[in-house]
């Protein structure tokens, strides 16, 4: 057993049972998302983080070195890295330790990275398509209007599986199950995990019970779990280098679509960009430019519901400039008004 785990106030517990690396015993995150972070964990940055440890037991005196207090302080600071943040990590990077400190090494450093790198690979590709197949089998029964329970579709998976493979693997196939005090006041039911298909098997189940709604992020791809908003499209990640969310990021990309493939908005955005800039420019006031604002936006609408043609719409935008009179403070100064 290399763990054990309860689900309390919709956070999954884990307490690490071989726990020769750090002083940490457990953690308790928000269900789902140890499971998430690992799915949207980079194969490149896996790779590179455990080619890194493992080049420091290939250093001449390595062997020797091993269990001196610094090293093994380093080797705590990495691991409790991996614990806190990343728990299915975690578990390789425990199973890669393992390795190196065995009195007798089965393969070289880096060829025992390989195989976990492509362990790592294989099991994110798995859990990525029981996602997927989740996702798709509740689309098919919310298109069927058909109301099912949580547990209905632990069900329809195993079905699908069967038929494929003739395999369950959700159902009948038990945890084990004992009583701990995880404090003097309170004795829980925790199960034990044998390993990382048995953390995946054990959460996502426990997500599906629990009504754990995962969605996909219609700007980067990735599974999230939506905090505020049900019918939210974009996830809370940062996205790429802009150092912006997604869901800032995906909204903005998505209006520019939809600005695109529409000459009525087009032109609003031209025209609100043009006037803009003439308030920095000091070329009109913030107030007379809000008001113009106000009443382009009110046009728009007009013209998108059909009570006012483009031609006429434009018209308006274009014919919105005037001259001050020459007894105005702000003399011959070009702006706006309806």
């Amino acid at each position: 057993m290399i763990a054990s785990a309860y689900i309390k106030d919709g956070n999954i517990h884990i307490y690490n049972e071989q726990n020769s690396f750090t002083n940490i015993g457990g953690f308790a995150y928000r269900l789902g998302m140890p499971l998430l972070n690992f799915v949207c964990y980079e194969q490149e940055r896996f790779d590179k983080a455990f080619s890194l440890i493992a080049s420091a037991f290939e250093v001449n005196g390595a062997e020797n070195g091993r269990y001196a207090p610094e090293f093994l302080e380093a080797v705590k600071e990495s691991m409790t890295n991996f614990q806190t943040s990343e728990t299915y990590v975690y578990f390789y990077a425990l199973e890669l330790h393992n390795a190196l400190y065995a009195e007798e090494l089965p393969h070289s450093p880096q060829e025992i990275v390989k195989q976990l790198s492509e362990d790592f690979r294989t099991m994110k590709e798995f859990v990525i398509d029981e996602i997927e197949l989740l996702l798709k089998f509740r689309e098919k029964f919310r298109r069927e209007e058909k109301e099912i329970s949580s547990l209905q579709y632990l069900y329809w998976l195993d079905d699908y599986r069967e038929k494929a493979n003739a395999k369950n693997f959700y159902l009948e196939i038990p945890f084990t199950a004992f009583y701990g005090a995880i404090n003097p006041d309170e004795v829980v039911q925790l199960y034990k995990i044998h390993s990382i298909l048995d953390l995946f098997r054990f959460e996502f189940i426990k997500m599906i019970e629990n009504d754990v709604y995962i969605k996909k992020c219609k700007n980067c791809g990735h599974f999230f779990i939506p905090k505020r908003r049900a019918d939210a499209e974009y996830c809370e990640r940062k996205f790429g280098e802009t150092g912006k969310k997604c869901s800032k990021v995906g909204a903005m990309h998505q209006y520019e679509k939809r600005v695109a493939g529409n000459p009525i908005l087009e032109a609003h955005k031209k025209a609100y960009r043009r006037f803009n800039s003439r308030t920095r420019l000091k070329k009109m006031t913030q107030a007379e430019f809000l008001q113009w604002s106000e009443q382009a936006s009110q046009k728009r609408d007009e013209c998108l519901a059909g009570e006012l043609s483009f031609d006429e719409y434009i018209a308006w935008l274009e014919q919105g400039r005037i001259r001050r009179s020459k007894n105005s403070p702000a003399e011959n100064r070009e702006d706006m008004t309806e």
